[in-house]
């Protein structure tokens, strides 16, 4: 019965792509990009829920109209080190790549994972292998004539040592400014504001001047995008998570920092600790964390799951300002282990799977665990 449902499932799924697209609607608004996180891709294990997420993105690209897709950090860790990259990360990227083949640019940042690993004996930080490896496809994204961002910036590394992968880019009227609180200090999971550098621009200072100096044509147009999701935790369970998190004392530099444009800054999107989770910070901006893309059922603050999780996030552009849905998407690992392709002549039974798609979704909305 399940087989059945499912096969009837994804014909219709197909057929509606097909009306969506062949009639050119729009049925998610203006555009949507996607995000992922914390995919650890280190292990075949990993990358196949990786590429299980990849697969979903790809086959929903035009009903949604997604137009890139964030790799909020930690993408894997670990690896031997071959020429100054990593073994994971090349695989990873290996893995990535057909986002960009098949016209959805993947944007990476670094996690803590990255910067706590080291080479041994070699002396090669494991963040400088992030930069050797993701150079290129932060070269692909510079240019607008193949990714479809403009007005990108990235600011030059390393900063004092350190390889802080701060960038910022455009699309239509929304700004992403994508900053990198990573901590570099060993075993240090929570956020820091990377400012304690002798030369060149801290994390938060370059947020600051970029917020400061972007275009701002519409209300809420600014979205920052970041690892470790830029809030902290005063519940009473709240001892759980802040040494994920920020201190107090940081998230009041974070808030002081970005009230003078909280017209501008509509939301904050995350990943680091492994779960669906929505925090209002003041009146400035809203945090959305991400789950991960792999089963996390041993972990003491991301709760037990085996849930393939995409966030897509779709944009439509008011009279005066931006406005945003959320959608948190568990990705059916039978339906989408491989890129369905529809045969030609088989829109008949297309048609018929449409007709049966309103019993049954293969999708649904997650609730906040906190």
């Amino acid at each position: 019965m399940k087989r059945c449902r499912r096969l009837l499932f994804a014909l219709g799924m197909v057929a509606v792509q097909i009306a969506v697209a062949g009639g050119g609607m729009k049925a998610y608004g203006q555009f949507t990009f996607a995000i992922i996180s914390d995919p650890h891709a280190s292990t075949t294990a990993h990358r196949t829920e990786l590429n299980t997420a990849i697969n979903y993105i790809i086959a929903t690209k035009d009903t949604r109209n997604t137009k890139f897709a964030f790799v909020t950090g930690d993408v894997t860790w670990g690896g031997a080190l071959t020429n100054g990259t990593s073994s994971t990360m090349m695989s990873a990227k290996r893995t990535l790549i057909r986002l960009d083949t098949a016209g959805i640019p993947y944007i990476p940042l670094i996690g803590d994972n990255e910067c706590h690993n080291t080479a041994g004996t070699t002396g090669v930080s494991y963040e400088a292998a992030f930069q050797k490896t993701f150079s290129s496809q932060y070269n692909y994204l510079a240019d607008p004539a193949k990714s479809g961002l403009t007005n990108w910036k990235k600011e030059s590394t390393p900063v004092s040592g350190r390889y802080l992968e701060n960038f910022s880019f455009d699309y239509g009227n929304c700004h992403f400014v994508c900053a990198d609180f990573a901590s570099r200090t060993t075993d240090d999971e929570s956020g820091n504001l990377n400012e304690d550098v002798t030369s060149g621009s801290g994390t938060l200072t370059w947020l600051k001047n970029d917020i400061a100096t972007c275009a701002k044509p519409k209300n809420e147009n600014i979205n920052i995008i970041t690892h470790i999701p830029m809030i902290t935790d005063t519940s009473l369970f709240g001892f759980l998570y802040n040494d994920y998190l920020f201190d107090s004392t940081e998230m009041s530099t974070i808030t002081t920092s970005l009230e003078p444009y909280k017209t501008n800054i509509a939301a904050n999107y995350a990943g680091h600790i492994h779960q669906n989770y929505t925090k209002t910070v003041g009146d400035i901006y809203t945090s959305y964390t991400t789950d991960e893309t792999w089963d996390s059922s041993t972990g003491l603050y991301d709760g037990a799951d085996d849930l393939i999780t995409v966030r897509f996030v779709t944009v439509t552009t008011g009279a005066t300002g931006m406005s945003y849905s959320q959608d948190v998407v568990v990705v059916d690992p039978v339906l989408y282990a491989n890129l369905p392709t529809p045969e030609p002549g088989t829109l008949v039974l297309l048609a018929l799977g449409l007709l049966s798609f309103g019993g049954w979704k293969a999708s649904r909305r997650l609730r906040p665990i906190l």
